[in-house]
């Protein structure tokens, strides 16, 4: 059945290393109908695509509606990718390498699917429908698992020659720093991401009192509300770890700033909104010390508006956008 009033919907996902999400998106942007999951992510492909489906069906159903009634999909998938092709090249938080992610969802549903980079595709709905709407150089980075960015400039995304410019949480912010899952040392990933703080936190609890560590080694992963939870209770631990992703971030961020100079530098992600204002606060503080390029600070700094939807809705967008190519 299709949407009363408007175009065919179709599905966008939101394929993170913690968790899977899907949204059937009428033509005027509204979610109809939501999916999520864990991401099965040390089990490879063909698990990850099981658990994609899942998702899709389950907002499929909450919509009213079945895989037939779709007119095409998008997803948003760690890097880096052959988008053309729709394929993973690897991933540092994902057991995949060279896997067609786009080509075996579009089988498996019978429509076209586009594949991009996920924190490419979260920028572009907060560019086009969120915090970042109106704006036509924009910087964004999301904090979860791992750290992307998404660059626009002239209100065009920066893809580079090899479709694949925005990895910014593997910029090196600290020479022979911590080792990152990439391969490399001193990323920001490994000293700001959901993931870093977890094995800082987890270590801590080894050594000395720290009940959100110990809380992470009793639940196995590191959520970000209790992470929100453990600074508002002033986990001493925590708050230090909270304010030295933040410095890392800033760092970062601001030489970013530097290169690109955008009108607005939005962060996303489920860690930063948890965290919320002060944490914002905090990481645009540290990027102003390295901002040199502009005295009168009139570069904006705000959170991501769209929440977890944001990936939902730009992997949508960049689905219908190929509908209206042809």
């Amino acid at each position: 059945m299709a949407v009363q009033g408007g175009g065919p919907p179709v599905i966008g996902v939101d394929l993170g290393g913690t968790k899977i999400m899907a949204g059937v998106v009428a033509d005027d942007n509204r979610i109809l109908g939501r999916g999520k999951r864990n991401t099965p992510a040390k089990e490879g492909g063909p698990a990850i695509l099981k658990t994609m489906l899942e998702c899709v069906d389950e907002a499929l159903d909450q919509a009213g509606l079945r895989r037939g009634d779709l007119a095409a999909g998008g997803i948003g998938s760690p890097g880096p990718l052959d988008v053309d092709a729709g394929v993973i090249l690897f991933s540092a938080n994902l057991n995949v390498k060279n896997y067609p992610i786009g080509p075996e969802l579009a089988a498996a549903l019978g429509v076209p699917v586009r594949v991009q980079n996920d924190v490419r595709v979260g920028g572009y709905g907060e560019f086009m429908l969120g915090a970042a709407r109106g704006y036509g150089d924009v910087i964004a980075a999301f904090v979860g698992t791992g750290i992307g960015g998404c660059l626009i400039q002239n209100g065009r995304i920066v893809a580079g020659s090899t479709n694949n410019a925005g990895e910014i949480g593997h910029i090196v912010v600290k020479a022979g720093g911590a080792r990152c899952g990439c391969g490399s040392k001193g990323c920001m990933e490994a000293f700001a991401s959901k993931t870093a703080l977890s094995n800082r936190l987890v270590k801590a609890a080894k050594k000395r009192s720290c009940p959100l560590g110990e809380k992470i080694l009793r639940k196995g992963r590191l959520k970000s509300g209790d992470l929100a939870q453990a600074v508002r209770d002033k986990d001493e631990v925590a708050i230090r770890e909270v304010e030295r992703a933040a410095f890392y971030l800033g760092l970062g961020l601001g030489g970013l700033v530097n290169v690109f100079g955008p009108q607005i530098v939005v962060i996303g992600g489920g860690m930063a909104l948890a965290l919320g204002q002060p944490f914002l606060d905090m990481i645009a503080a540290s990027a102003r010390q390295q901002i040199i390029t502009d005295p009168n600070k009139t570069i904006k700094f705000a959170l991501a508006a769209l929440g977890d939807d944001a990936g939902v809705l730009g992997a949508s967008l960049f689905a219908r956008e190929m509908l209206a190519q042809g």
